[in-house]
């Protein structure tokens, strides 16, 4: 089970993370709109709340346990800030994040693609 979950996240990481590096314009439309709708902005934010529990439980045995503890963590946050931040804070949080230069997307894409290779490798070592 914990294959197939952390296997599902890297390809997420890694296919959103490659998006921002060879389209970042056309990603970050479908990431607007996927963030427009209420429901599907809480959806995705409890994913990620969902993601960072992931992360800071279950993977014992990982290469770089700490590191991915550190990662869910600031994915746990992350998630808790949107769910109760006040909407003014959050709608400018996400405005602030979804409008920043390509170059800082592609950066972003690199660090994704780099997160989920290293998941993927701790999974192999497993």
């Amino acid at each position: 089970m914990k294959t197939v979950v952390f296997t599902s996240v890297g390809v997420l990481w890694f296919s959103l993370g490659m998006g921002l590096i060879i389209a970042p314009a056309w990603t970050i439309e479908i990431l607007e709109r996927l963030m427009s709708d209420d429901v599907r902005l809480f959806v995705l934010i409890q994913l990620e709340i969902i993601v960072g529990l992931a992360l800071v439980v279950g993977t014992g045995g990982f290469p770089f346990r700490m590191f991915w503890i550190v990662v869910g963590c600031l994915g746990l946050l992350k998630g808790l800030f949107l769910t109760w931040a006040p909407i003014g804070k959050r709608e400018a949080f996400l405005d602030w994040s979804l409008k920043r230069p390509f170059g800082e997307y592609r950066v972003c894409g690199i660090i994704l693609v780099g997160l989920a290779t290293v998941l993927v490798y701790g999974i192999i070592v497993l």
